[in-house]
């Protein structure tokens, strides 16, 4: 049964026992993500946690959400925002965190999910950090299916200037040309209160996808004044702890505003992670590693779905099954009802890879299984039926305590046989226990798997393809052209 089809009946299920009577809506479901930045996994209040302060989050998921238990990314950043636009695992698609100077992100041959909801008729925006190449203006998201974008064609600018070190240059672009109007003005408010504007400005009747990739909590750990939390006063993690707290402040106003403007009963919501928490700020308890590892703890994040779509019967619930980032692109396709493939000319003719993603909307509407058995984390690590597989890549990396990092990670010396470390998640989700010596013909078996995906990695920008975009410039004539502001090296003209 397709995920329409799931979801009607699950609908309709609920309300008849409720005695409603229900008349099925014409206007396609609106489908919002929102993406944390260098979120630990032991960041929000519904973990327990006692210094968190993210009261929004919290009832959302408490009382309205589904928790996506195993939802995996790349362990950073790029990668993680190029495999949910395209639909690819990030070996298929990008690895790499290129800044705009370089081509890389999304390959221009592939379609994004932008592209297939915009073509069925959704008005998409995308406020937040793009971090998905910005080489050539046809890089940019209002030329791949966003009728709006504000914000950072990069990563890791200052939350104030929007001053980007690595290319020297300020970065705030809105649609089509530098955005200079916004010094001084925290990247998070900009982005919330645009997004806040789109869901307002856009009709009932038009189908939304709205984008908002917050830059927070990626460094530099910076928050307005108000949101720094006095008990933790001294503490190294506070100012971390603040910018979580913003998070959920600017998730708060656009779950407000879905249903302030009675969009949120035919809406699907996906928070996620794009990493695990970094080295330095983020505490990824009770997982191993952090940012940058393919330990539990950079990629396996906090995650979950909500909105009025979500049957009730699933609502402070969690699913166990796996989901990678790059399913929401075939989920959220299938439910606007466009194909989940990306049958391009170039796909067909084997230039680059076609999509990875598989339909979760099962999975999240009526608890079935995933379709998702295998999980290709990187061209080092696999996850299969329970098992993990690491072929090098690990690094003597410990757990992080729930108070990291006032308390240190202690090293640990990660002895891995052959170069290769097996651990078995359905009974050690923690990662302590390496277990190749009673598992040897799993382990056989998953080294062959993952020798065979490493062979059909891809990386968008490697073979130099720009399409027509191929009159380029310097960096230097780019920043003196703009005023100091970053733009696209390359044009059509």
């Amino acid at each position: 049964m397709t995920t329409i089809g799931v979801l009607v009946l699950s609908l309709l299920a609920a309300a008849a026992t409720c005695g409603m009577v229900v008349q099925a809506s014409t206007v396609k479901p609106s489908l919002v993500f929102v993406l944390a930045d260098d979120l630990g996994h032991f960041t929000l209040g519904y973990d327990n946690n006692p210094n968190a302060t993210t009261p929004n989050l919290d009832r959302v998921v408490k009382h309205e959400g589904l928790r996506l238990t195993n939802h995996y990314v790349y362990q950073y950043c790029s990668p993680t925002r190029s495999s949910f636009l395209s639909g690819r695992l990030p070996l298929h698609v990008n690895t790499k965190n290129h800044p705009s100077t370089e081509n890389g992100g999304v390959d221009l041959r592939m379609t994004l999910l932008s592209e297939k909801l915009t073509a069925q008729g959704y008005e998409s925006a995308v406020f937040g950090k793009w971090h998905a190449g910005a080489y050539t203006y046809g890089h940019l998201p209002v030329n791949r299916g966003f009728s709006q974008s504000l914000g950072y064609l990069n990563g890791m600018e200052d939350h104030y200037t929007h001053y980007f070190g690595m290319i020297k240059g300020y970065d705030m672009w809105g649609n089509h040309s530098v955005a200079q109007n916004y010094q001084g003005v925290y990247g998070g408010d900009i982005y919330r209160k645009h997004a806040v504007e789109f869901l307002e400005n856009t009709p009932l009747s038009k189908p939304v996808f709205l984008y908002v990739p917050f830059q927070v909590t990626h460094a530099p750990l910076e928050a307005p004044a108000q949101y720094f939390d006095p008990a933790l006063n001294k503490t190294k993690r506070q100012p971390y702890y603040a910018m979580a707290s913003f998070l959920d402040a600017g998730f708060g106003d656009i779950v407000d505003t879905l249903k302030s403007t009675g969009r949120w009963n035919n809406t699907l919501l996906v928070f996620s992670a794009d990493n695990g928490g970094p080295t330095g700020s983020g505490s990824n308890y009770p997982l191993r590693g952090f940012k940058y590892d393919d330990y539990q703890g950079g990629v396996k994040v906090t995650a979950f779905a909500s909105g009025g779509l979500l049957p009730a019967a699933m609502r402070g619930g969690f699913t166990p099954g796996y989901i990678h980032i790059c399913d929401w692109y075939a989920t959220f396709s299938k439910l606007a009802g466009a194909s989940p493939d990306d049958d391009t000319e170039a796909v067909r003719n084997g230039i680059v890879p076609a999509t990875d993603s598989l339909d979760v909307g099962p999975v999240v509407f009526s608890n079935a299984s995933s379709p998702r058995t295998e999980v290709p984390i990187s061209v080092n690590t696999l996850i299969q039926d329970g098992f993990k597989l690491m072929n090098g890549g690990t690094v003597d990396i410990g757990w992080s305590p729930p108070s990291y990092p006032d308390k240190p990670v202690a090293k640990v010396k990660q002895n891995c046989p052959d170069g290769a470390c097996l651990f078995h998640l359905a009974t050690d989700p923690n990662e302590r226990t390496e277990v190749s010596s009673q598992y040897a013909h799993i382990k056989k078996q998953m080294l062959a798997q993952l020798e065979k995906i490493a062979k059909t990695a891809f990386q968008s920008g490697a073979d130099g393809y720009v399409g027509n975009y191929t009159h380029c410039v310097n960096k230097a004539t780019m920043l003196k052209k703009h005023d100091g502001y970053i733009a696209p090296l390359c044009n059509d003209s």
